[in-house]
């Protein structure tokens, strides 16, 4: 599985202060994959976007159009 992240830039200054615990809590969200430890990171800024299984076909996206990826 692969998962897109979304850093705000914004939360940049959140981000340095929270240290080991964002780093912590970023990995659990990654390993577990729950919406409860995801929410956490949401006062960072930070939260997921995709969620992408193997199982799905691969697909590139330009402009409009989509086109699938053998």
């Amino acid at each position: 599985m692969r998962t897109i992240v979304e850093i705000d830039n914004g939360s940049a200054m959140g981000i340095r202060n929270g240290g080991q615990e964002v780093a912590d809590l970023l990995a659990r969200a990654l390993m577990t994959g729950s919406n409860a430890a995801w929410d956490k990171l949401r006062p960072y800024g930070i939260k997921r976007l995709v969620e992408r299984y193997p199982t799905e076909p691969v697909k590139v996206v330009v402009g409009e159009r989509e086109i699938a990826v053998r």
